[in-house]
């Protein structure tokens, strides 16, 4: 059985710890085990100084056992390390035993933890000066001690936590924490009360808090340290960033669904996200371009102006769609350039104005247009050399077939002398025939004109009646040898526009003249009005017939050039098929239109409508 001295040194609370004179251990009660985390056994034999001072109190280890030495006796409350590299308060007592000669035999310490009651009256110092400024913070506030326990809190800091502050001040901090990052905060926390320093919100770390129903959550800290009279604190400002997270993933979700590459650059120019449609199209894995200067992504020769373009545009940032006129290309991994546009968006964030860059791919695009552009190029060749072949054969054309007509028109007079009534017939086709093939190269002629931009317009106030007199004048002998009516509908005020009256006559003749042509009996009219149509004045020329009418399935592609009225085969062999088409685009020229209404069989109602 022990004795009862030995007894109460093995089961004493404190921890009773005798060294010899070089400072290694030789008695390690069970008080020193339960404190310092270390069996005898592990603890024998070892120096002290190695076991439970922490590196920055060596020097004051050394001067505690030099005075030790000299006056046999020193105390001190001081910190010290456990074997899990926790730190502790520690009241120490330090007594020199001797030898009869006056050598010191060993060093006997009782070392009593004192931590709960030191963070206690350091709580309540802190309280006393901070409270009120602590409680008008918006984030969580923690204040430490240099051993990593939890000093103050406020009331944010019991909300984000879900604990009360009973619960937790005097823990320590890693109680806070995710357990797989306990072990390793131990030792950043140590390393930052050796050199404590301002640290803003968000320095790139990710970090996440634990409350006390085992739940985490992302949060950013800011760290500053707070001097008092006896120690270095800690004040830990904490943010709960679980909706900015959830934030961040559904604009990260709105990033990768983009048809386009997504650049977002900060005002150093340095690209902080980018989505797969990024990767692809430069070649660079995210890795290689998170945090790298976006000017990997342009070409050598637009760099000097990039920058200065991108510092131009963060002093002033503005929307900048896509398209704005600029010539920019972008630069693969593999140095490989290719053609872009980019759409720029400002960005407003806690970290300040970040840019989001949209960038597409155009070299499709661009190599259809420099197709498109040859394609011109070959289409305005063939125009220019189809007018000029229309141009050099409407006159090697008239001229013959002006003869053919002027001489068969004297044979038909009888002037040479007289004919038979099967010669009178044949000269009466071949001049019809040369008529015909004249309209022909005539309409030609008109339509290549137009379609060249080379009709020139003069416009002059034009009096309208007399321009439909004219062609009253002109067609009325035609529809009387059919018999019909041709009639006259007009203001009896005189109506005046300005416009190109020989573009105006040619309209009306071809609108009159196909009447006229596809009319068998009955009457044609031709009538104006004027009236206003979207609070402008309108003149419309209506030209109104009794004749076939045109076929429902027909009347879509009537304007087209070389379409034929009518489906008897001798009449519509009369028409050259451009009369409507030349007429429509004379119209437009005019700023006008044509439009009609049409019953088969019932006949037919054209209208030229003139805005001024």
């Amino acid at each position: 059985m022990r004795s009862y001295p030995t007894l109460l040194v093995d089961e004493a609370a404190d921890a009773l710890i005798a060294t010899c004179p070089e400072g290694r251990v030789q008695f390690w009660n069970r008080g020193a085990a339960d404190i310092f985390g270390y069996s005898s056994d592990e603890a024998t034999g070892r120096l002290l100084t190695e076991l439970t001072v922490p590196d920055d109190r060596q020097d004051e280890e050394h001067a505690l056992i030099a005075q030790t030495r000299q006056s046999g006796l020193a105390t001190i409350e001081t910190v010290r390390r456990r074997k899990d590299s926790s730190l502790l308060y520690l009241h120490v007592t330090i007594r020199a035993l001797h030898h009869g000669d006056g050598s010191i035999d060993c060093f006997v310490r009782s070392e009593t933890d004192v931590t709960r009651y030191r963070v206690l009256r350091e709580s309540r110092l802190v309280e006393a000066r901070y409270r009120d400024l602590l409680e008008s913070m918006p984030d969580a506030i923690l204040i430490l001690n240099d051993t990593g326990r939890i000093v103050l809190v406020n009331a944010r800091a019991e909300a984000i936590f879900a604990s009360s502050r009973n619960e937790l001040v005097g823990e320590l901090i890693e109680r806070l924490l995710p357990e797989r990052y306990r072990d390793a905060h131990v030792g950043h926390r140590l390393k930052y009360f050796m050199q404590p320093r301002a640290r803003e919100m968000g320095a790139g770390l990710e970090l996440y808090g634990l409350r006390k129903n085992g739940e985490e959550f992302p949060v950013e800290i800011a760290l500053s340290p707070l001097r008092t009279d006896e120690s270095v604190m800690v004040v830990s400002a904490i943010r709960d960033i679980t909706d900015r997270k959830k934030a961040e993933q559904k604009f990260r979700a709105l990033l990768e669904s983009a048809p386009d590459a997504m650049v977002i650059v900060n005002r150093s120019g340095h690209i902080v996200l980018v989505n797969t449609q990024t990767e692809k199209l430069f070649g660079y894995p995210r890795t290689e371009l998170l945090g790298r200067p976006v000017d990997i992504l342009v070409p050598d020769r637009f760099q000097d102006r990039h920058v200065e373009n991108r510092l131009r545009y963060f002093s002033e940032p503005k929307l900048r769609p896509m398209g704005a006129g600029l010539e920019l290309y972008g630069r693969r991994k593999d140095g490989s350039e290719f053609p872009v546009e980019i759409s720029l968006s400002p960005l407003e964030t806690e970290d300040g104005i970040l840019v989001g860059s949209s960038i597409r791919d155009i070299t499709d695009r661009k190599h259809f247009e420099r197709a498109l552009r040859e394609k011109n190029i070959e289409l305005e060749r063939a125009s220019q050399a189809k007018d000029t072949f229309l141009a050099t054969m409407s006159h090697e054309l008239r001229t013959p077939l002006n003869a053919i007509i002027g001489f068969t028109g004297t044979l038909l007079m009888q002037l040479p002398g007289p004919l038979t009534v099967e010669q009178e017939k044949q000269l009466r086709t071949v001049q019809g025939s040369a008529r015909h093939l004249l309209s022909l190269i005539n309409d030609l002629l008109d339509l290549a004109k137009i379609e060249s931009g080379k009709v020139h317009l003069e416009l002059h106030p034009v009096n309208l009646q007399d321009v439909v007199e004219e062609i009253f004048g002109v067609l009325r002998p035609a529809a009387e040898r059919k018999g019909l009516t041709l009639a006259l509908e007009l203001p009896t005020e005189p109506l005046t526009i300005r416009t190109d009256r020989r573009s105006l006559s040619q309209i009306l003749l071809n609108l009159t003249n196909n009447a006229i042509k596809f009319t068998e009996r009955g009457d044609v009219r031709l009538a104006i009005s004027r009236q206003w149509n979207n609070d402008r004045m309108c003149t419309s020329f209506s030209v109104i017939d009794t004749g076939i009418g045109i076929r429902e399935e027909d009347q879509a592609t009537l304007f087209e050039a070389f379409t034929k009225i009518g489906s008897d085969t001798r009449r519509s062999s009369e028409s050259t098929g451009l009369g409507l088409h030349l007429s429509r685009k004379l119209a437009e020229l005019l700023g006008g239109t044509i439009y009609f209404e049409s019953v088969y069989g019932r006949g037919s109602r054209f209208t030229l409508e003139l805005r001024q």
